[in-house]
């Protein structure tokens, strides 16, 4: 039976998984987390500094499964904008966040990398929308920060909030980057980080750079 299912989402098209998604997957998706406990740290201070200042999310690729509907209900005054792959795997993922009221998307090949990146520090610059970013995505390496993330901190200046979530139950998807989702009725600890800004005197390289912000998410 299984076999069966997984031979038939292979030929459907990639407007009706998309459609299915966000109509069915999303909605069990926020049943799941609404049977869980959700414990904040840090959140009200993000919510100060974001209120006030650029500010920038970073977290690791495999907590991003469940972070649209966090920052939807618990900060839905902020508009959040994420980068997302332009290529047909980021589809799904794109049509989820954009599905949210507060939610927005920009989309980037590899072979774009210095537009998707002049497109985030100008949305940092503006200071409409907090740029979620996740410096290992959107193929990895796992746990490792590329460059991107680094330059648009040491050139807007900007705030950057590390955001992570911990559940004590948890399954783990084969994806390349071990894509987590909670077990229902469990505890999920969502943590707002020390917000990290680059000192305009004394700017580290960019090595260093990417050095502090990997050290700075669990």
């Amino acid at each position: 039976m299984l076999v069966r299912l997984k031979f038939l989402w292979k030929k459907l098209s990639l407007k009706l998984k998309v459609f299915l998604i966000i109509v069915f997957g999303k909605g069990l998706m926020h049943l799941l987390i609404k049977t869980c406990r959700i414990e904040f740290d840090g959140l009200e201070s993000f919510c100060e500094i974001a209120s006030k200042e650029k500010c920038m999310l970073m977290l690791w690729h495999n907590r991003l499964i469940i972070t649209p509907f966090l920052l939807s209900h618990y900060t839905p005054q902020f508009l959040y904008t994420a980068l997302v792959s332009g290529h047909r795997d980021g589809e799904v993922l794109s049509s989820v966040i954009n599905s949210y009221r507060n939610g927005r998307t920009i989309r980037a090949l590899p072979k774009d990398r210095y537009r998707a990146l002049q497109e985030i520090i100008r949305h940092v610059e503006e200071g409409q929308h907090i740029v979620i970013i996740t410096p290992d995505g959107p193929r990895g390496p796992k746990y490792e920060v590329k460059q991107g993330i680094a330059v648009a901190a040491l050139q807007t200046r900007a705030f950057v909030v590390p955001l992570n979530w911990e559940a004590k139950n948890y399954w783990q998807i084969k994806t390349w980057d071990r894509q987590r989702l909670p077990k229902p009725f469990t505890t999920i600890k969502v943590s707002f980080g020390n917000p990290l800004r680059f000192d305009q005197v004394s700017l580290p390289s960019l090595d260093e750079a990417k050095q502090i912000l990997k050290n700075a998410l669990p």
